[in-house]
């Protein structure tokens, strides 16, 4: 209490001071108290209320302690749902995996563990990289609805990766692989959360204005490396696209602003997309190469998202 009235003291000198330079500056500033009002209301507000400055000082830690809040809830749900999920895919007698043909032409890259380790690190960033409390909540919700729906599908149907994974000889990279192994189970493949969550940052790493082109290339290689590590099967990858849009369609941002309808048409269209792209494969795996006429149709939904997305439709 005592320190709110020193602040307040030192505001209102400070006032004083601004107000009689105001006064022996009739020149520079030839106006009043109530035209100062009329001038620059938002300005004379913050000069004439000394509460103001102390409330703007503490709105920002009041958001971060918010942006902590938000960060613990996901991280405790995540934890809580993925290793119940592991414990019950581990306790089963036989966990299926499923492939497509051409998957076994994929390389083990030891190098994408990096990227791949990355997705840790945006989990937490994200959460502070939200420019207002709205944001912030939108993304909360987006990630608390992909990880219970990644969570049902876990314990629904099980799945595990079924690739050999490669000995990693280089010391530097060996930890993370390590780790891996430790903490990371073969289970709760398919959606991958990787992939759900890496769309989920993108939503708001989008809306920064530095470091977006670099943080758009390292999500890409974080999707990329989900394959290129031996930790998720391509199925896994779609139905980790399509989760993430339907968060997007369901969990929608500014859902009552005109000047956002085009991004919201544009998930239809992507989810859409996502959906016609793994139809494609799976009747190419079970019916032959006709099914991949779906890809074409595809390509044109995803195209019509991208436009919807970047044009002003």
């Amino acid at each position: 209490m005592k320190s709110h009235q020193a602040a307040d003291k030192i505001i209102f000198n400070l006032h004083k001071i601004i107000f009689k330079v105001i006064e022996e500056n009739e020149l520079l500033f030839p106006f009043k108290d109530k035209q100062i009002m009329k001038l620059r209301p938002d300005i004379s507000s913050f000069l004439l209320n000394p509460m103001m400055l102390r409330k703007r000082m503490t709105e920002k830690q009041l958001k971060i302690w918010q942006q902590i809040f938000a960060l613990t809830v996901c991280t405790i749900a995540f934890m809580t749902i993925y290793n119940l999920c592991t414990w019950y895919a581990s306790s089963l007698d036989d966990v299926p995996s499923f492939t497509f043909g051409f998957e076994k032409s994929i390389p083990f890259v030891p190098l994408s563990i990096i990227p791949y380790m990355a997705g840790g690190l945006f989990f937490c960033m994200v959460f502070f990289s939200c420019k207002d409390k709205y944001q912030l909540k939108i993304l909360t919700w987006r990630i608390l609805f992909v990880t219970v729906i990644a969570g049902i599908f876990f314990i629904a149907v099980p799945l595990k990766f079924s690739f050999a994974k490669p000995e990693v000889s280089h010391r530097i990279l060996e930890l993370p692989f390590s780790f891996l192994k430790t903490f990371d189970s073969p289970f709760n493949q398919s959606p991958s959360l990787h992939i759900a969550f890496a769309f989920l940052f993108w939503s708001v790493f989008k809306e920064l204005s530095k470091w977006r082109t670099f943080l758009m290339i390292w999500l890409i290689l974080l999707g990329i490396s989900t394959l290129t590590t031996y930790q998720h099967h391509l199925i896994d990858i779609l139905n980790g696209s399509i989760l993430a849009h339907l968060s997007f369609i369901i969990i929608p941002y500014r859902k009552n602003k005109p000047e956002y309808r085009n991004s919201r048409t544009a998930n239809y269209y992507f989810l859409s997309g996502w959906i016609l792209i793994l139809s494609a494969l799976l009747l190419n795996k079970y019916t032959g190469t006709k099914g991949l006429i779906l890809l074409l149709l595809a390509l044109a939904t995803m195209i019509m998202g991208y436009y919807y997305q970047k044009k002003n439709v």
